[in-house]
């Protein structure tokens, strides 16, 4: 046990120190500048753009997922009620909006003339006793109180008979052009209402908006899920990189779009084709956890190398080999 623990570190300081290296045989043949990296993908958390409980998650780590798949549900029923209640309130305002637009019917109208003989034959009818209560009144009969009662009544009938006389205009004018303005708004406001109502039971499903693997599943059925808390981790596998660093006195060799090789132990004799296409602008210590005390003093730029992945077959964390032939850009 002792010697596999021994043989395990030998080896990883052995990988450590060959993060950079240059292979000089390789030079002298062909050219060629050979880095040693590891492979390193974009991770996605997804979270939900409202707060809820979790309903059903439709993934579970290492799982591939494709781009646009579902993976995770809210509890939507009170969601799916407001929707509901939108679209009625849609359909009313646009009934509304229609019954105006129509402007006034012929029934309508002759209800609104009727109404005025009727007023009018009240008014009439009130005048006549306004009439004989003043000519009481004047010869005594009657007390004062009672006249002015005789003088509400044709004051009543009076108005009434104003306002039929009013509401038979508007019935034949039809409605004003402010109703129709406030009843379109009516329906936008609706329309927006329902828009709002949708897009929030649209935001009740988690798809993913890559395709990769599931790296982490970070929640399960019946948490309640704050807004953009993690539920799970996916990484991007269609474009990943491996990120190598490049001594100083090798930098003139390189440049962005350059054709890379890539290598991996995983797949032996298997060669994925990359470029460059990222150089740090600013050199930097080769990295502590990497190199020896005596390496760490040395100036190194950090390149990322993209590399095809069609078959998905290039994971996180792999060591890589990277082959940069001379020549420059593919």
């Amino acid at each position: 046990m002792k010697k596999f623990a021994v043989a395990f570190i030998l080896l990883a300081v052995a990988a450590g120190l060959g993060f950079y290296y240059y292979s000089s045989n390789a030079a002298k043949e062909t050219g060629a500048l050979i880095l040693f990296g590891n492979v390193e993908v974009t991770e996605v958390d997804l979270g939900f753009k409202a707060p809820g409980r979790i309903a059903e998650i439709f993934t579970d780590e290492g799982r591939r997922v494709s781009e646009g798949e579902m993976l995770a549900k809210l509890e939507s029923a009170e969601l799916e009620k407001t929707v509901e209640q939108a679209m009625a309130a849609l359909d009313e305002a646009l009934a509304r909006l229609d019954e105006i637009s129509a402007g006034s019917r012929k029934q309508d109208i002759a209800q609104a003339s009727a109404s005025i003989a009727q007023a009018k034959a009240e008014l009439d009818k009130t005048e006549k006793e306004l009439k004989r209560a003043v000519f009481l009144h004047d010869s005594g009969a009657i007390s004062a109180q009672k006249l002015e009662e005789a003088q509400r009544g044709r004051d009543v009938s009076f108005n009434i008979h104003k306002k039929t006389v009013e509401a038979h205009s508007l019935a034949v004018e039809g409605p004003r052009k402010e109703s129709i303005v406030a009843a379109k708004a009516r329906v936008r406001q609706a329309e927006a209402a329902l828009s709002l109502a949708s897009e929030r039971l649209k935001d009740a499903t988690l798809y993913s908006p890559v395709s990769g693997i599931t790296l982490r599943r970070n929640m399960e059925p019946g948490e309640s899920a704050g807004v953009g808390a993690p539920v799970a981790t996916i990484a991007d596998l269609q474009h990943p990189w491996v990120r190598v660093y490049v001594k100083e006195d090798k930098l003139n060799t390189v440049k962005i779009g350059q054709r890379a090789f890539v290598t991996v132990d995983s797949y032996p004799g298997k060669v994925f084709e990359g470029t460059v296409s990222h150089i740090a602008s600013e050199a930097e210590f080769t990295p502590k956890n990497i190199q020896t005390k005596e390496e760490r003093v040395k100036l190194v730029f950090a390149m990322k190398v993209a590399v095809k992945n069609d078959g998905l077959e290039l994971k996180p964390g792999m060591p890589a080999d990277v082959r940069l032939d001379a020549g420059g850009r593919g």
